[in-house]
């Protein structure tokens, strides 16, 4: 990739090419919907004028709470390889350490090794199993249309240096 891709927060004129890469115009309209109410963020990675890739940051009632909850990273298959998955993660760690959250959690399919081994390239531990319960809105309604549910990992990686691990105090140990 020539250009570096800027990071920035998703725009309604995105739609488009984010329903691209979230695989669903409604999908992707709700996640606008829930940034514009402040109940998520949603970035993008552009470079020359094209999207590259997206991921969203659920605020509040995520898979981990009390955590943000960072969900569906995507990027364009050209574009795959570049760091541009990385960009978006680490700029969506930085947004949620500017809201002083003390880690940053996700949830993948368990079966999908490849995801949680790009995690924890990351910094990201699985912490323990857990059952998604998933749901699919309707963006002009809100209604729910769809549910169900998939055996998950949930990932956290810690922000900054935390106090509750064990540590000796100076003189001891």
């Amino acid at each position: 990739m020539k250009d570096n891709p800027q990071i920035r927060t998703a725009q309604p004129a995105d739609l488009d090419d984010i329903a691209e890469l979230a695989g669903s115009k409604d999908r992707a309209l709700v996640r606008l919907q829930a940034a514009g109410r402040g109940e998520d963020s949603m970035l993008v990675a552009v470079a020359s004028g094209v999207l590259l890739g997206t991921t969203s940051i659920r605020w509040a009632d995520g898979c981990d709470p009390p955590h943000p909850w960072l969900y569906g990273l995507a990027v364009a298959e050209h574009a795959r390889g570049q760091g541009i998955g990385r960009s978006l993660v680490r700029a969506a760690e930085a947004a949620a350490a500017a809201r002083s959250a003390a880690a940053m959690s996700l949830d993948t399919d368990v079966d999908a090794l490849s995801t949680v081994a790009f995690y924890q390239h990351l910094g990201y531990r699985m912490i323990c199993g857990h059952e998604h319960r998933w749901r699919s809105l309707d963006p002009r309604t809100g209604a729910v249309t769809a549910t169900g549910t998939a055996p998950t990992w949930i990932m956290r990686k810690w922000l900054a240096p935390q106090q509750h691990h064990l540590h000796n105090p100076v003189g001891e140990g």
